[in-house]
């Protein structure tokens, strides 16, 4: 009899196990996550004269500190990144990939409070991998001190901006829900969007860039929902990045800033 029983037990255990591993699964394809898959895909194809993208890397670890499943962010960072940059460029994004995991077992990531974003912190382990690789590209390349500097602020950038998605994605899963957001994520959110449609590059419609379009209606609509000290901040933050991106003039910072106020009477 108690053989039985503990058979049974056992055969539940079991079920319950399955049961959870077939909901992590179906996690990846959630609703809720397609948004992110997307935008995902688009920033990994944005770069900043590099073999990859450090927006891949950002997007790739913000997404394994939020608890969102990364077999779908692995899956569209590998293809935009092979669009983008090529074999050789995939080959880097995958090695820092590897090598980020790899640090996850020497460096143990700190775990953060359940109601944060950013539920594990993973910075170090970010800025660690992003330089080892590039350290070991220049090695193999030739070793100079501009390129010492510019694998430094690779590794900063892709610190920096891991800071900004792992509190931004949190607006685009919840997006229809009703609820509050601070202004660092919506700003944050709206400038992930920005480097988003960046991916479009110089393509135009009528002689009308689409990129610093799109970017403009999202200063425009932030200026309007949360007011003219949110609109105005997010243009200039969004107004610098994709002047960095898109090596344009300064001048388009001011229009980025400006634009929320030209918004304001259209309310």
């Amino acid at each position: 009899m108690f053989q039985n029983i503990e058979g049974v037990v056992e055969e539940q255990d079991y079920s319950k196990k399955k049961i959870k591993k077939l909901k992590i699964f179906a996690n990846v394809f959630e609703l809720r996550n397609i948004a992110i898959y997307v935008i995902t895909l688009m920033v990994s194809m944005v770069g900043l004269g590099g073999d990859f993208s450090p927006f891949s890397v950002s997007i790739f670890a913000a997404c394994f500190a939020n608890a969102i499943p990364l077999l779908g962010v692995v899956i569209v960072t590998l293809i935009g990144t092979g669009i983008k940059f090529g074999l050789a460029g995939l080959l880097a994004y995958m090695l820092t990939s590897l090598v980020m995991i790899a640090t996850f077992f020497i460096i143990k990531p700190r775990y953060n409070e359940e109601e944060r974003n950013e539920k594990v912190k993973v910075a170090k382990n970010v800025f660690i991998s992003a330089f080892l690789v590039q350290l070991a590209k220049m090695m193999m390349a030739g070793f100079t001190i501009y390129d010492f500097l510019v694998s430094i602020t690779f590794s900063i950038v892709a610190v920096v901006f891991y800071k900004i998605f792992v509190n931004s994605l949190v607006v685009l899963q919840d997006f229809t829900e009703k609820r509050a957001f601070s202004i660092e994520e919506v700003i944050g959110s709206s400038l992930l969007i920005a480097i988003a449609v960046s991916c479009f590059g110089d393509f135009s419609i009528f002689g009308f860039g689409i990129r610093n379009i799109l970017s403009i209606l999202i200063v425009m609509f932030l200026g309007w929902k949360n007011g003219i000290l949110v609109g105005t901040t997010a243009g200039v933050t969004i107004g610098v990045t994709i002047g960095i991106i898109a090596n344009t003039e300064p001048i388009m910072i001011a229009a980025y800033a400006i634009s929320r106020n030209g918004s304001r009477h259209t309310k």
